[in-house]
């Protein structure tokens, strides 16, 4: 269908192609004026669109191509037997079915039905097909979307926090052989499979290093570790009496390939640890350096993590440790709660003003705010604010003016008045108009001490 809009000269084309189960919508301009070479140019898009959802249909493969071609382009995983074994699974229900008719609720119907599984459990099987189906859309372009599939929400494992007798009361129940391989766990953060795997050749007791090959370490990259005085001294004891290449064996002397849950689980029973698993002797490794003031880049390079979030996931905090930081913050009210040194009001830091006794500083500006009161008269002009009445910009030398008397002239008041705005000008740094007033003030206390001297010779005498 070809229509026009109201404020556009072209035509425009709306319509949907289906094929194979797929739909195709249009809506889109033909910029064309005239109607017949719009018309020419939908018919051309819809035979173009067609032929290309025809020839992407016949290039789709089936489920058993796909799932070949995934498997033989992961043989370096390292989980490459548990992808088969899901992947395989998932083959019975949709082995049959083309990619674009598997949908996200036939998806989830199907493993909702799987009911001899735990819910972490189905949370894999989903995650493992999500990656087969992101490789089939992006890599081998089959399908033009990928099914939004969510997985479950899990409930959060509980976590053990071993105390130093909780340690003692494991390796009391644990036997022989398993003791050294759970302080090695303890003292480095080692994973199950790192621990069972390490070899002797792996070991540098004179460089005091531990290397991991990266075909056993689960980023898939080898690394090289620091050992601290503890393991150092365990691989020595150790070293004395090796009879194999591996370092940790089991009770008969012979490599453990995997840590059997049943000895695990009645050395955890048998402590009264019931539910510790292996893998949370990391988590406590993790936490005791976080709560020793361990950098968290240096744990996370210890631990063999890529990102700082994997961190905070192992690092569990004990409750005592928490109570202790509680007590880093400043008491807001520390200032107004500490008490001021007592002090004799009959000292030499108090002087007597009014009838109190009050500290020098304060003492200071009462005596000034006292003198600019004697100095400024009934009206001086202050209620105009020609003069400011703050008493930190007063001159000491102002206060001598207090006391001439009453034998001051009348020209003598104007510069006692005019004191007190030229003493503004000090408090501005204006030294030269504060030199030039301090000669004024000197030449009229000598005038003033001439004119009563002159009174007293012109009283007649008795």
């Amino acid at each position: 269908m070809i229509y026009k809009k109201t404020n556009s000269k072209f035509w425009y084309t709306k319509f949907q192609l289906s094929f194979g189960g797929k739909k195709k919508r249009v809506n889109c301009s033909t910029k064309e004026v005239l109607k017949s070479k719009a018309e020419v140019f939908e018919q051309r898009l819809r035979e173009r669109l067609l032929a290309d959802l025809t020839r992407k249909n016949a290039d789709v493969g089936t489920w058993d191509e796909a799932l070949a071609i995934y498997l033989d382009s992961r043989q370096g995983n390292r989980t490459i037997v548990s992808k088969t074994r899901k992947l395989t699974w998932w083959s019975q229900y949709f082995r049959q079915l083309p990619f674009h008719e598997i949908s996200a609720k036939l998806i989830l119907t199907t493993i909702t039905s799987k009911s001899d599984i735990k819910l972490a459990t189905k949370n894999r099987y989903l995650s493992e097909i999500k990656s087969f189906l992101n490789f089939v859309y992006k890599e081998l372009e089959w399908i033009e979307r990928i099914p939004h599939i969510k997985t479950f929400k899990e409930q959060e494992k509980a976590f053990y926090k071993l105390s130093e007798s909780d340690v003692e009361r494991l390796m009391n129940s644990s036997p022989p052989f398993l003791r050294p391989i759970i302080l090695f766990a303890l003292w480095t953060g080692f994973r199950v499979s790192n621990i069972t795997g390490l070899k002797w050749s792996n070991v540098d007791l004179h460089n005091r290093t531990l290397k991991i090959e990266a075909e056993h370490h689960k980023s898939g990259s080898s690394a090289l570790q620091p050992m601290n005085d503890n393991v150092h001294a365990l691989l020595r004891s150790m070293d004395v009496e090796k009879s194999s290449v591996f370092v940790f064996l089991n009770a008969d002397g012979q490599p453990i390939k995997e840590l059997h849950r049943r000895i695990w689980y009645r050395a955890t029973k048998a402590a009264g640890l019931e539910g510790l698993r292996f893998h949370d002797l990391r988590h406590n490794w993790a936490s005791r350096h976080a709560e020793s003031g361990t950098d968290l880049l240096a744990i996370k390079e210890l631990g063999g993590w890529k990102t700082l979030d994997m961190v905070q996931r192992y690092t569990h905090p004990s409750l005592n440790y928490l109570a202790k930081q509680t007590n880093n913050i400043v008491d807001p009210l520390a200032k107004l709660n500490r008490q001021k040194p007592s002090c004799d009001k009959k000292s030499s830091h108090f002087v007597p003003i009014g009838g109190w006794m009050l500290e020098k500083d304060e003492a200071q500006k009462w005596k000034n705010l006292l003198t600019f009161n004697k100095l400024r008269g009934s009206n001086n002009g202050a209620q105009t604010r020609n003069r400011t009445t703050d008493t930190r910009i007063f001159n000491p030398l102002l206060y001598q003016l207090s006391y001439l008397g009453k034998s001051v002239n009348v020209a003598g008041l104007c510069l006692l008045r005019c004191g007190c705005v030229l003493n503004g000008f000090s408090a501005f740094k204006s030294t030269i108009l504060c030199d030039l007033f301090r000669f004024i003030v000197c030449l009229c206390k000598k005038c003033a001490l001439l004119v009563e001297f002159c009174a007293i010779l012109a009283r007649p005498v008795c």
